[in-house]
């Protein structure tokens, strides 16, 4: 049984009144310069309040701009908010950690035996055994039930409580054990017990609760260059990825988790069970997981931290709780190609707020990547053409026809495969690789098949 590991005990330090505002911004409008940032939003808090808040870049719609009141979509850090409502209901005496899943989910079924014995607490912890890449249910009006029910056929990769493995499935189960022990819908649930008592008044679980013009535009990276890309809001995923929030709302979330549980009065969980929720259960790579929290170091202080990654929105909130410190990052972009900016500028945002400068940029910064990346398949693209092109006069040969169809079933199958992607995740995720995959895979078999023809004959061969 994978052993419990021990957090670093909370001291609480002394708290500076301000912090070194300028020196955020610098490193904020730097960063977005490098990386071809559109807009984001930042807010640091400490238990006592709010001592930066401030956005960055336009939304898109007229003249407005981006505030730290704009929400924008979580993506997985939305776990830690069904973490603390999962911890709302084991305190309420509705669910117990070490309960199997199957007492609140009788039809959870999967192709493993031993799945009847994962837990609640390690489907939090991510050991439960479900792969990463488990399949998600299909159709057009899916739920929390239907993703349930789409793992009977898959097999557990890991036995229960052995070895952390990331996968968003554990956190859909959850959202529906919420569903059935509380007898409301998931969003319904969070809306009532957490953003409601919080004050959290710029952040939804429903896409009609919020105008699509009130959100920030999300964007992606094609080609090096970020462009305005709006995908469906996938409801039927709100616990592991789709709700929607501000940075002022999600700094008003980590003041109530630094102060254990209360804020202004109003308290949604008990210091133990916040205690609970931060202490590391689970070795991954560079990091401790907790439950809907991960635990490391970012610089020389401990931080418990979540980040979230979707297509075209990405951010990552930041804890100190040595030093009562939290950090919001929010931003619309988002690419499969380099380390996030959201991550990097939380982590450096918590840095400079603990005294610390924050880590040095890389000597390439993603713009310099992703362009780097684009010239790269364009350079290749036009070789393509130029093998096309002179396939028609050379020689016919087997060997370069299989030569230059192999290729194209590498790019068509190894991509994706590398990426953990099937094609419509891959459409969603890089539109420009897509493109560029279908393209030069086209090109690569066309040329093949003309090495496999008679060339064509040269003016010489057409005179004698």
């Amino acid at each position: 049984m994978l052993a419990m590991l021990v957090a670093r005990p909370c001291v609480p330090r002394a708290q500076t009144a301000a912090i070194d505002s300028q020196a955020i911004r610098q490193f904020v409008t730097q960063t977005m310069r490098a990386d071809g940032v559109p807009g984001v939003a930042v807010v640091v808090v400490t238990r006592e309040g709010t001592i930066f808040a401030e956005g960055f870049g336009p939304t898109g719609h007229a003249s407005d701009r981006i505030t730290p009141d704009t929400p924008f979509i979580l993506g997985s850090m939305s776990k830690s908010v069904t973490a603390l409502a999962v911890m709302q209901l084991v305190e309420s005496g509705r669910i117990n950690l070490d309960a199997p899943v199957r007492r609140y989910l009788p039809d959870f079924s999967m192709a493993s035996a031993k799945a009847e014995g994962i837990t609640v607490r390690q489907l939090l912890a991510h050991t439960s055994g479900i792969p990463t890449n488990a399949p998600r249910a299909v159709g057009n009006a899916r739920t929390l039930a239907d993703h349930v029910r789409a793992l009977r056929n898959v097999a557990l990769v890991h036995e229960p409580g052995t070895t952390h493995e990331y996968a968003s499935p554990n956190y859909q189960l959850l959202g529906r054990i919420i569903e059935v022990v509380s007898a409301e819908s998931f969003g319904a649930y969070v809306r009532r017990h957490i953003f409601s008592p919080l004050g959290m008044r710029h952040s939804y679980a429903d896409a009609r609760s919020v105008g699509a013009d009130s959100l920030a535009p999300g964007h992606q990276m094609v080609f090096g260059i970020a462009m305005p890309r709006q995908l469906p809001l996938e409801t039927d995923r709100l616990p592991t990825a789709a709700l929607m929030s501000s940075a002022n709302d999600l700094g008003r979330f980590m003041r109530a988790e630094l102060r254990g549980g209360e804020l202004d009065g109003v308290r949604v969980a008990s210091d133990s069970s916040v205690a609970e929720m931060h202490r590391a259960l689970a070795r991954g790579s560079g990091f401790s997981y907790a439950m809907g929290w991960r635990v490391s170091e970012i610089g020389r202080e401990t931080a418990v931290h979540h980040g979230g990654i979707l297509p075209n929105y990405r951010g990552k909130m930041v804890m100190l709780p040595e030093r009562g410190i939290g950090v919001v990052v929010l931003t619309n972009v988002s690419t499969v190609v380099g380390s996030p900016s959201s991550h990097r500028l939380a982590d450096g945002i918590a840095m400079i707020s603990s005294g610390q400068p924050p880590t040095s940029p890389s000597v390439f910064s993603l713009r310099f990547i992703l362009t780097g990346v684009a010239i790269a398949m364009m350079i290749i693209t036009l070789l393509q053409l130029r093998g096309v092109w002179r396939a028609v006069r050379l020689p016919r040969s087997t060997a370069a026809a299989i030569r230059e169809i192999g290729f194209a079933a590498a790019l068509v199958l190894g991509l994706p495969t590398l990426l953990s992607f099937g094609w419509g995740e891959m459409w969603r995720q890089a539109p420009d690789m897509t493109i560029w995959i279908i393209v030069a895979a086209t090109l690569g078999v066309v040329t093949g098949l003309l090495r496999l023809r008679k060339p064509l004959p040269t003016a010489q061969a057409r005179h004698s």
